[in-house]
């Protein structure tokens, strides 16, 4: 008589599942930093929708530069770097963003207690990411609409990554700095002010995701299956605020309250469909175009590919 035993119950586990791990496709995505901005995508590997679609996603961190070289180079399949995708977009190369986690600039320009208002910062060290970035350009709009000339009024020094820029708020070599959620909570946890919502400023989508035209040709039903698991995490992430809140204290190892309101600070930019409209990629389109000389207009359809999204939410609603 057959006798079960842990090592057999082990085995018949095993052979249940092979099917299943066979055809689970390996995805490579690389992400600039583990920001909430890119709450869609951490919604979808905690509530197993990658696996739902047989994609066995690897997510590894990246600068945006090396991220775009290693996809063109085939090392990875799609990244989180789209705002500069699309300035590459813009000029020629191969490559469309997809598919936008957030429908506004999620940045917050936090200072030091000593600065309560955008105004005080004239004559003062402002730290972004680096220039003709997506922080810099943003922060530049936002003083402007405050009152303030960005060329004259105040000087804006590239730092680098948010950790580094959090570093040199916290440090006293600059008293503002551009920051993503849950940093702005943080900071505003230690006493540091939280001067504006660059939202409130400036409207165009971010921390989107792009891939090569190739791919998008070549292997659109893989494409297709990753944006229908991030198409259900957005709206997972929109809808079931608590079952969300809690993958963000756990992905982000955050207590519950700064999770909680790291949350908030994430739906004041989430986007809606994971798409953006023509007077929002208009935006992008002045940003590259003011950066770029000589540049003329940029069909949108240069820059961008929604087709499959669009494809996806027909389908849901049928």
């Amino acid at each position: 008589m057959f006798k079960a035993t842990p090592l057999r119950a082990f085995l018949i586990l095993l052979l249940i599942s092979l099917p299943e791990i066979a055809f689970a496709e390996r995805v490579k995505l690389a992400l600039p930093s583990k920001s909430l901005g890119y709450l869609p995508l951490y919604v979808a590997l905690n509530r197993g929708f990658f696996k739902d679609e047989n994609i066995d996603l690897e997510v590894v961190l990246m600068l945006p530069d090396i991220a775009h070289n290693a996809l063109f180079q085939g090392e990875i399949d799609y990244h989180g770097a789209a705002d500069s995708a699309l300035r590459l977009a813009a000029k020629g190369a191969p490559i469309k963003t997809i598919f936008f986690g957030a429908a506004l600039p999620n940045y917050f320009l936090m200072s030091a207690q000593s600065i309560r208002s955008v105004a005080e910062l004239k004559g003062k060290y402002v730290g972004i990411s680096r220039f003709g970035g997506t922080t810099d350009l943003a922060a530049r709009v936002a003083l402007s609409k405050n009152g303030l000339d960005p060329h004259r009024d105040v000087v804006l020094i590239m730092i680098g990554l948010p950790s580094t820029r959090i570093a040199a708020l916290m440090s006293g070599s600059v008293v503002a700095t551009i920051a993503n959620p849950p940093d702005n909570v943080l900071l505003k946890q230690k006493g540091f002010n939280e001067l504006l919502f660059l939202g409130d400023a400036i409207e165009f989508p971010s921390n989107g995701f792009a891939t090569t035209e190739k791919k998008l040709s070549s292997e659109r039903a893989q494409v297709k299956r990753l944006l229908r698991a991030l198409y259900r995490a957005l709206i997972f992430a929109r809808e079931q605020a608590a079952e969300t809140v809690a993958i963000v204290e756990r992905e982000w190892k955050l207590d519950p309250t700064v999770a909680k309101e790291s949350y908030a600070s994430v739906l004041r930019s989430i986007s809606k469909d994971g798409a953006a409209s023509e007077a929002a990629m208009k935006v992008h389109a002045d940003i590259i175009r003011r950066t770029e000389k000589g540049m003329g207009e940029i069909p949108l359809t240069k820059m961008v590919d929604f087709r499959l999204l669009e494809e996806i939410r027909r389908e849901r609603t049928k």
